[in-house]
């Protein structure tokens, strides 16, 4: 689960606002790709808050299955608060607090809690991160088609893979709402194929601060008053997974 809360942290970080976009109407594929290139060099640069800055996200992810599965949709709402040293994320099936000792994940369902040791990878390892790039990079330069067109004050970025990669990953197609007057990506949705389990998925931001006044309290203040959890986890049972 802390794997999972991880690289969930990890993909919301790509969507930072993308700066000095300067062409408005229809634009050329070697247009498109070369803003979208010039993107991931700036993501490649990006490290983890400094000391006293805090990046806050909130997007909803929606996620519709193919018919043949009996599956209905799911809309999950996400918000993350990450600094250089804790974590704080928030969805409907669990809650993720972190510092640089421990993790605890709630599972309010099952009125669990999972305290577990810290892992510095949640902070400072760029590796997944890193290799997410390297595969966005992977589909903008093997891209059958890069298209881009304005629709009412957003562009609408247009991605075919090509038959090697689709094969691969199953993807359709994926395209990108950008937001012209406010300067950042408003929604990016994947398509798949018809052999995939998922149809599309479409994640849309709600908010992309990378400089908010919000405090994080610590894991053991979000949790705890005193030597008792706080009324709203009264009753949880704790499964303590710390090593010594």
């Amino acid at each position: 689960m802390i794997v999972k809360a991880f690289n969930t942290c990890l993909f919301i970080l790509i969507v930072l606002p993308f700066y000095a976009w300067s062409t408005v109407g229809d634009c050329q594929t070697e247009d498109c790709k070369e803003i979208l290139l010039t993107y991931l060099d700036k993501m490649e640069a990006i490290n983890t808050p400094s000391d006293g800055q805090v990046y806050h996200v909130k997007y909803q992810m929606k996620t519709i299955y193919n018919e043949n599965l009996g599956v209905d949709s799911e809309v999950v709402n996400t918000e993350v608060f990450t600094t250089h040293n804790k974590i704080a994320l928030y969805d409907k099936k669990m809650s993720v607090f972190g510092n640089e000792k421990d993790v605890f994940v709630v599972l309010p369902e099952y009125k669990k809690i999972y305290w577990n040791n810290s892992d510095p990878r949640i902070f400072n390892d760029a590796n997944m991160y890193k290799k997410f790039l390297e595969i966005q990079r992977l589909l903008l330069n093997s891209a059958k088609t890069i298209s881009c067109a304005d629709n009412d004050g957003k562009m609408i970025i247009t991605v075919i893979p090509d038959t090697e990669f689709g094969k691969k990953t199953k993807l359709s197609h994926q395209k990108i709402t950008y937001n012209i007057q406010e300067d950042k990506i408003q929604k990016v949705e994947n398509f798949y194929s018809k052999t995939n389990k998922i149809k599309n998925q479409t994640i849309t931001y709600q908010v992309l601060d990378f400089n908010s006044r919000i405090k994080i309290d610590s894991p053991t203040t979000a949790l705890f008053s005193g030597n008792e959890l706080k009324s709203k986890y009264k009753g949880f049972e704790i499964i303590d997974n710390r090593q010594n």
